[in-house]
């Protein structure tokens, strides 16, 4: 695994455990168990999987509606995924949510169809 997409699954991981403690401390929800911790990271790591797999098998397009289109046919899979998951674990974790969320913002670290453009200065 490269390390950049390493540093994005420990970043996201540490913003949902700080979402989950958060919510223990000032929503008075119960304390995130061990259990429902390793069900996050387990989450996190399939939608950043699936992010990096969509990128390969399909980059993303130029702005346009080339990228509503594949956020449709893409989502779904991940979605479905992800219910199964929650199914599996009992529903504790919004896993049906966590894995499509991080498919669609893991980062595209792969070879790019054109130059970059240059920014103004």
């Amino acid at each position: 695994m490269d390390l950049r997409y390493l540093r994005f699954f420990l970043g996201s991981l540490a913003a949902l455990f700080a979402f989950y403690l958060g919510g223990h401390y000032l929503l008075g929800f119960p304390f995130p168990t061990p259990g429902v911790l390793a069900q996050l990271a387990l989450g996190a790591l399939v939608g950043v999987g699936l992010g990096r797999i969509y990128h390969r098998i399909w980059p993303l397009p130029p702005v346009g509606i080339g990228r509503v289109v594949r956020l449709l046919v893409l989502l779904p899979p991940a979605f479905v995924l992800g219910m199964g998951f929650t199914l599996l674990f009992g529903g504790q974790v919004a896993l049906h949510l966590l894995i499509p969320l991080l498919a669609w913002i893991a980062p595209d670290y792969g070879p790019k169809n054109g130059p970059t453009p240059e920014r103004p200065s």
